[in-house]
């Protein structure tokens, strides 16, 4: 999977897909890009990508080094922005997860890529079925599970809830994804998306924002831009790593003098 950039979908005027990965053919490479940010807004046609070096004092940012494998390997992705995942906690609990199942194998499988243009996060089975349970524990009594075995939205999601329509979402565990450096939080109504057309009485069918590769079949982790939304992320290609801050896209907007 490539990175790339999704400019208002909702919009027939600008909508587009900008490749910005690490590959000859994008548009960071023709233009030689050294640095770019963006952030994803939680609204549909709105956000902020910034092009070349800028001063960005007033975000928190912290560093996760890029993952480099010099050696071609039939499953790794070379001109994706790699990163190296080291644990997922779901509320206090850190899952056990092994080291190993976290790290790409001799095949170049198992690597964790950043990729705005992916909607969701897909993990590996092994780590995919750790959170699943947790967040089930966590949450029983609290949501409402689907109960039907056989629906998979999708063709990934299983983990999937049965919500009043006109309640709101109860308070859920925070997911938090570790990496060297940095974590990166998960809440709230990023946690869950409403199935589209899919209703059960009164109840809409709403499913855990995390997907498991094996289902796809997918030989990698994916953070998609779901759970990239109001989080600055910079791709820091002079120094080989990736930034992240949270932040709400219209407030950063503001102080770059950008009006959403």
């Amino acid at each position: 999977m490539a990175s790339t950039y999704s400019s208002a979908a909702g919009d027939a005027a600008v909508a587009g897909m900008l490749g910005m990965n690490r590959g000859s053919l994008s548009f960071v490479s023709q233009t030689n890009i050294r640095r770019f940010s963006y952030c994803i807004s939680d609204r549909d046609s709105s956000g902020i990508l910034l092009l070349g070096h800028s001063t960005l004092s007033f975000l928190p940012l912290k560093y996760t080094p890029l993952v480099k494998i010099s050696l071609p390997l039939p499953y790794f992705d070379r001109v994706a922005y790699s990163v190296q995942l080291e644990g997922i906690r779901v509320g206090s609990v850190l899952l056990a997860i092994p080291k190993s199942v976290l790290m790409p194998d001799h095949t170049g499988a198992g690597q964790t890529m950043v990729d705005s243009g992916t909607q969701f996060t897909f993990l590996l089975g092994v780590a995919y079925n750790a959170l699943k349970i947790e967040f089930l524990r966590q949450t029983k009594g609290v949501l409402t599970p689907l109960g039907e075995p056989s629906f998979v939205f999708q063709g990934a999601f299983d983990s999937c809830f049965r919500v009043p329509e006109r309640r709101p979402l109860p308070h859920l565990p925070q997911v938090v994804l570790v990496f060297q450096g940095v974590e990166v939080a998960i809440s709230g109504e990023r946690l869950l998306y409403r199935a589209v057309g899919e209703r059960r009485g009164g109840d809409w069918v709403w499913c855990l924002t995390f997907g498991n590769s094996d289902l796809v079949p997918l030989s990698a982790y994916v953070i998609g831009h779901h759970h990239q939304q109001n989080v600055w992320v910079e791709y820091d290609l002079e120094n080989g790593r990736v930034g992240f801050a949270p932040v709400r896209c219209d407030l950063a907007s503001q102080r770059l003098g950008v009006v959403l």
